[in-house]
């Protein structure tokens, strides 16, 4: 959708922080001819002085924007949330997690590229093998082990069942689908596991 150019003027300050967060580093930085382009296809006309300005109202933001003076002024983000030894290491760590799914694995790994920019994604490429790590298949795990810290959190029972999976991997509920309650106070992380620690008023 088309917005009206007085809305994509609005927008311009936020284009041009966009593109430099996806498209800029120390070994690429962004020309101001660049990012003029860039805001025409958004349907925005600029010259390099409304360019230099924006620019120092991110840098006044408290954006870490380095600029390269010459001929044609150069731009590049130098600091960010996370670097790259940063990132490396959480992709380490959500490929070799026991209890991740290799579908959540590879999305959280995506999610994860996103914190730095387009042209330094390739140096988070990951070498490891991962000895004796088998991925599960359910899915829900990765929400279920929230759940259950939310209850924590909030002073909150939570109920459950116990299954298994028959040959066809198909969910069978064990002891005639018995409905468990638990009062958690803490998850438990051993061995790749996740534990809860709680009060059971059946069970004493």
């Amino acid at each position: 959708m088309q917005l009206p150019k007085s809305d994509n003027q609005k927008l311009k300050i936020l284009y041009i922080l966009d593109y430099l967060q996806k498209n800029s580093h120390q070994d690429h930085p962004v020309r101001a001819s660049e990012l003029a382009k860039m805001l025409e296809g958004h349907g925005i006309l600029c010259d390099r002085k409304t360019i230099y300005s924006d620019i120092a109202a991110l840098q006044e933001f408290g954006m870490d924007i380095v600029v390269i003076h010459s001929t044609q002024s150069k731009y590049f983000v130098a600091s960010r949330q996370f670097e790259l030894p940063e990132l490396k290491l959480l992709i380490d760590a959500v490929e070799s997690s026991r209890f991740i799914t290799a579908k959540k694995s590879n999305a959280l790994i995506e999610k994860i590229h996103t914190m730095t920019s387009e042209g330094q994604v390739a140096k988070l490429k990951r070498n490891n093998y991962v000895v004796n790590r088998i991925k599960p298949d359910n899915e829900q795990i990765y929400y279920i082990i929230d759940a259950i810290n939310d209850a924590i959190n909030t002073g909150k029972q939570i109920s459950f069942q116990y299954y298994d999976y028959t040959g066809l991997k198909k969910k069978e509920l064990k002891n005639k689908g018995e409905i468990y309650k638990l009062s958690p106070y803490k998850l438990l992380w051993s061995g790749d596991y996740y534990y809860v620690i709680g009060y059971s008023e059946k069970k004493e």
